[in-house]
């Protein structure tokens, strides 16, 4: 996944604002902007840049239950085998309570792990971030300017660069649907009576 920084964003914000420099109140509303529309933008869906696949360790509990911790993360999917290495990996079942992971007794279990697609969790970022995703890059710089405009008192302006950045936001959700439709993540699901593919978007 492609990054920007925290500076590089801000010389981008300064450079269509016509500001030479930012006092210390510019930027804290700067930094605080920033964070408030991404984590907007962050749960607005499913981004690819923004899942990743974690191995979860099992354990039988008191009543043999398998269980395990997953932490604060948004678990999307479960799987018995690491499904970007293999063709075999299965969709499990499961049930999240109290930020652990319950499986069914008579699961089979690999290594006493599974593998779970899980969303990274939002975290602030700050003047020292060198890790922001670009994808959102053009999303923010124009969604940070009209919280500018509107903290002037200028409306007309503020909902230009509303719309601007809203624009710019489904660009990229389309883009990641296109291309979730040319590449599916294929999963073979075994039950009892058939074998059927099962598509992860």
């Amino acid at each position: 996944m492609k990054h920007t920084t925290f500076n590089e964003l801000k010389k981008k914000f300064q450079s269509i604002a016509g500001l030479s420099s930012l006092t210390n109140t510019d930027l804290f509303f700067f930094k605080n902007s920033l964070n408030q529309r991404l984590n907007d933008a962050w749960s607005r869906m499913n981004w690819p840049e923004l899942i990743e696949v974690k191995t979860i360790s099992i354990a039988p509990d008191s009543t043999g239950t398998h269980v395990g911790s997953t932490g604060d993360e948004d678990i999307l999917q479960v799987y018995n085998k690491n499904p970007h290495s293999e063709r075999t990996a299965r969709i499990i079942n499961y049930q999240l309570i109290d930020s652990k992971i319950y499986l069914n007794v008579n699961e089979i279990i690999y290594n006493n792990e599974v593998f779970a697609l899980i969303k990274k969790a939002f975290v602030e970022y700050n003047e020292d971030s060198t890790d922001i995703p670009k994808i959102f890059e053009s999303y923010l710089t124009s969604a940070i300017l009209s919280d500018f405009y509107r903290g002037d008192g200028q409306g007309d302006l503020a909902s230009r660069e509303e719309g601007r950045s809203e624009e710019f936001l489904i660009r990229q959700i389309d883009r990641i649907e296109r291309l979730q439709q040319q590449n599916p993540l294929m999963v073979t699901q075994y039950n009892n009576t058939a074998t059927n593919s099962i598509f992860y978007s």
